[in-house]
């Protein structure tokens, strides 16, 4: 199998690419905080849902920034249900978590939510280390061990990150296992929008399982502690997710489209780096 090496990207691309990262995993942000509560609320552990347990707020861009030529060739045979269950996560996203996550705001100091934010991108380490490896990104591997040393040594745990201020540990690409399947030559499927998850296609979904057997809050705590934390994590990141997801909501006449091919031109850019 040949790897290809991948050029350092473009910051307007990254701060792009941020803005929309956001704005498609919002909804999916937020049903792990309603899933956490009803779970949580009924099991024997529901005492650790209020246990202490990530994303910067980025700014909106125009969709010009996400706009290529091919995004539009995805298949979209279930587009009936997709437009259903996009209207749901939007009605979720917008009149549920957006309350929610204000309440949260307004009692949580942003230097304790930026630390948290930290703290959890430190902790998924070995999701983006092992799906480096499997792409034969060996370099980026690399950095990942360094940054995750460094922020986990003296960055107390990985709440402050230590090592974006050291420039050969420069940050990388959030990699997953579903660009992984891209990287091998796996075809993205179909399109699909998931009730509380969001943007998808065939591949990516089937990607959520090696993903999630990567995250070490599902194997390293109880069933009830990953529950709590993950529901907190997800709560902690809300608000850039939702100020994504409006600021590409409010630039397109369509939203339902600009959103299915902002996440596909996205998804391929990533894979073709």
């Amino acid at each position: 199998m040949m790897f290809r090496s991948r050029q350092p990207v473009e910051p307007a691309l990254c701060e792009a690419e941020r803005c929309s990262r956001c704005a498609f995993t919002g909804v999916r942000l937020l049903a792990a905080v309603i899933l956490c509560a009803c779970l949580v609320g009924v099991s024997p552990g529901a005492h650790a849902a209020g246990d202490p347990a990530p994303y910067a707020a980025q700014t909106s861009d125009t969709l010009d920034d996400y706009d290529v030529p091919d995004a539009h060739l995805v298949a979209d045979p279930l587009e009936g249900w997709n437009r259903m269950w996009f209207g749901f996560n939007d009605f979720v996203l917008l009149r549920i978590g957006k309350p929610v996550y204000k309440g949260y705001e307004a009692v949580t100091p942003e230097e304790l939510r930026s630390g948290l934010r930290n703290f959890f991108h430190n902790i998924l380490f070995p999701l983006r280390f092992v799906n480096n490896l499997l792409q034969g990104r060996f370099n980026a591997a690399g950095v990942e061990m360094g940054r995750f040393i460094v922020n986990t040594t003296v960055g107390m745990g990985g709440l402050i990150d230590v090592a974006k201020k050291d420039r050969p540990v420069v940050p990388v690409e959030d990699e997953d296992m579903g660009q992984t399947l891209g990287v091998w030559g796996f075809g993205e499927g179909f399109y699909l929008v998931w009730p509380f998850i969001g943007p998808s296609t065939l591949r990516d979904t089937a990607g959520f399982a090696g993903d999630y057997f990567l995250d070490p809050t599902w194997f390293a705590l109880t069933l009830e502690e990953s529950i709590a934390a993950n529901g907190y994590k997800q709560l902690n990141g809300l608000g850039p997710a939702i100020d994504g997801y409006e600021g590409l909501k409010s630039g397109s006449v369509e939203p339902y489209t600009a959103v299915r091919n902002a996440y596909i031109q996205l998804r391929r850019d990533k894979i073709r780096r």
